[in-house]
């Protein structure tokens, strides 16, 4: 059976491996030592009326982070416990591309509806997530009056809704929406229902009103929560049977396409009767964009620097693939141009094509300050060493780098946060 308490050896058991890499000092046996009885004092003392939390505002939001390590291992104890105690199903990122190309290959009419929650976090409302926390019978006591003095502790001092940021966050915001989810889930005229953090999709059997639908969905919301009227998207797909191709409508023509959780989907209509639909993946528009962005960052900082061996590194970066620690599961993932966008249909991508046109186009054109600068900044024999890196061929080849905790960190310092 799961232990619940609070004591040095069960704090001691949310040691992750890779805590020794980014706390190094905790290779030390006493520093170690003196990290599990700070945290064990706390899981004693208590979290009434103790401020733990820094934040840092990003894109216009603050994001909490826990600077004490000896506070940071109590909360992965409390985020376990309630795991733990509320087993709940979240499927991955992957998974949920994988179903959703598939659903979009079936050739019936359907309506397809991209929806998206107003400031997630800060909108919740914490007592309904304390009286959801408090109805897990199988929670100890202890664990469910510490989330209580901790979301009373930050509503205290300003915060709204759940910190942004933390691991318990994300499962609070989880127990809070189960409901909804089944909810939306359950309705007669909803086939597909999934929802990512504050991205929800939708398929539904394209009867309905739109309108009332949405309304409907609004209306089962959580107490807190809103829709972005800004985000939301409704597309309808047509029966394919009756589908003849014709010079105003040929079977190359996209019927329809949509964004989700980076990817962007195009549907083509099939080229005989009874056939799927040809889904074909790329890169989302609003990630390469961001791409453009972060290598037009890399050659602002260059002007400023001149350090073209931090240039390179920063292509490298944006071109090939690496592993990535994952602060809040432990140890390491893959990501990088391939391993974020493994599913799109190489042979027809246009997106891979794009970010390398730009490449090109950014490291030889002196049109515009930036790029004049640059172009003055670099000499001949630098512009051909960056025109090496292609994200195509990054893509193709997967090419893997290995980036030290010094250069990762260096590599996304000029855009953290774009």
């Amino acid at each position: 059976m799961y232990d619940q308490s609070f004591n040095y050896i069960s704090i001691a058991r949310m040691l992750r491996k890779n805590d020794f890499y980014v706390h190094p000092h905790l290779r030390s046996q006493t520093i170690k030592e003196k990290e599990l009885e700070d945290a064990a004092a706390l899981s004693t003392q208590g979290f009434a009326g103790y401020n733990f939390l820094s934040s840092t505002l990003i894109r216009g939001k603050n994001v909490y982070r826990i600077p004490k390590f000896s506070d940071e291992l109590v909360l992965r104890k409390i985020d376990r416990n309630l795991r733990k105690a509320k087993p709940l199903y979240s499927p991955s990122r992957d998974t949920i591309i994988a179903k959703l190309s598939n659903l979009l290959a079936e050739s019936v009419q359907c309506k397809i509806y991209r929806l998206d929650i107003k400031s997630f976090y800060e909108s919740l409302d914490t007592s309904l997530a304390i009286n959801e926390v408090n109805a897990i019978k199988s929670l100890s006591p202890q664990t469910k009056k510490f989330i209580k003095d901790i979301l009373d502790n930050f509503a205290s001092t300003g915060g709204r809704g759940l910190p942004r940021g933390l691991a318990i966050s994300a499962t609070l915001s989880e127990i809070v929406m189960n409901s909804f989810d089944g909810h939306i889930n359950s309705l007669p005229n909803v086939f597909f229902y999934c929802r990512y953090v504050d991205d929800i999709i939708v398929i539904t059997s394209g009867t309905e009103s739109s309108k009332q639908f949405i309304k409907n969905l609004s209306e089962s919301l959580p107490s807190g929560l809103l829709l972005n009227k800004k985000k939301e998207d409704v597309c309808p797909a047509p029966d394919s049977t009756p589908f003849k191709p014709t010079a105003q409508n040929p079977i190359n023509q996209a019927i329809y396409s949509l964004e989700y959780l980076g990817y962007s989907f195009s549907v083509y209509e099939p080229a005989k009767k009874f056939e799927p639909r040809e889904v074909v993946l790329d890169i989302a528009e609003s990630k390469i964009k961001k791409i453009k962005t972060r290598l037009t960052k890399a050659y602002i900082d260059y002007n400023k620097n001149k350090d073209f061996g931090l240039l390179e590194l920063r292509m490298k970066f944006l071109t090939s693939n690496f592993s990535v620690m994952d602060i809040n599961r432990g140890g390491y993932r893959l990501a990088g141009i391939f391993h974020n966008y493994h599913r799109i249909s190489f042979s027809k991508s246009s997106a891979l094509d794009k970010l390398d046109v730009f490449l090109k186009t950014a490291t030889l054109s002196s049109y515009g300050k930036v790029f004049y600068d640059f172009y003055c900044n670099t000499n001949s024999l630098q512009r051909r060493r960056l025109l090496t890196f292609s994200f195509k061929k990054g893509f193709r080849d997967r090419t893997y780098m290995h980036f030290s905790r010094s250069q990762f960190t260096a590599a996304r310092e000029c855009w953290e946060y774009a």
